[in-house]
């Protein structure tokens, strides 16, 4: 069995490639630069591939979907895990802010998995997973271009496990709340959402835990923590209650995210 993930170097992509070694997967590592791909491959039992590919580059990502259609046609299971996100208002955020999101968040992911779709098809077997967020499922200030990939992402895949479903491809996609990963950290200390930390923050395992289920299930959309899930659908389907809301909930944020920053030993700010 084989399975590539995209943001291996990251601290979700390291665990989902942990809980795939485990299961016995060749592992193709995707990252953007070598260094933590060398650090995770030190700590994997099977042997796994590493390839350097930018996301936000497409001739990069079309040599990598060159790969899926010849000598990685046997792929099983395609994680799209990585993304970034750059917290700011969205007549602040300066123009490649806003292109490296929609690059790395929405296109990247839709060409890796319509290029692997055509195999799994032929085999009539395979699962495609994505990391979205709960932030494709609210919107926030400050997090608008964020979540504006990230609510594409979501749509796509929609509509693209109808699509495969069929040939028993699994489409699926797995929506976390706050994790504790560097990129949680910085967006704690340098303004990104306080509501990140409304609820508990979860672990990169749980992560991973969530995403063996998408590979298991094939399931739409897989929730990390369920609870946490509620609260966003509610405000995504009622949308206008969220301003005037908003104060209360910036308030409890606000006081979760000193907690965390104390529990993790930063400096509040």
């Amino acid at each position: 069995m084989k399975a590539l993930i995209t943001g291996a170097g990251g601290g979700i992509g390291g665990a989902i490639a942990r809980a795939l070694d485990l299961r016995g997967y060749e592992l193709v590592l995707v990252d953007r630069d070598m260094a933590p791909l060398d650090a995770l491959a030190a700590t994997l039992s099977s042997g796994s591939e590493k390839l350097v590919c930018d996301l936000s580059s497409r001739d990069e990502v079309e040599r990598l979907c060159g790969r899926l259609c010849g000598d990685m046609a046997d792929l099983d299971v395609l994680v799209n895990n990585a993304g970034v996100i750059v917290p700011g208002a969205a007549a602040d955020i300066d123009q490649s802010a806003l292109d490296l999101h929609l690059e790395v968040n929405l296109r990247a992911p839709i060409r890796l998995m319509r290029a692997a779709a055509p195999q799994m098809i032929a085999r009539r077997r395979g699962a495609m997973v994505a990391t979205v967020s709960l932030g494709g499922v609210i919107s926030l200030k400050d997090s608008a271009i964020y979540s504006a990939s990230k609510f594409g992402l979501r749509g796509f895949l929609c509509g693209f496990h109808q699509e495969l479903a069929p040939f028993g491809v699994k489409v699926s996609g797995v929506y976390p709340a706050a994790v504790d990963t560097p990129m949680l950290h910085h967006e704690a200390l340098h303004g990104g959402s306080v509501l990140n930390f409304i609820d508990k923050v979860m672990t990169a395992d749980d992560i991973a835990n969530a995403t063996l289920k998408a590979i298991d299930t094939g399931r739409l959309e897989i929730y990390s923590p369920w609870s946490a899930s509620l609260t966003a659908r509610f405000f995504g389907s009622f949308p206008w209650m969220i301003r005037p809301l908003l104060p209360l909930m910036e308030k409890i944020g606000e006081q979760g995210r000193r907690k965390f920053l104390a529990r993790k030993g930063f400096s509040n700010q």
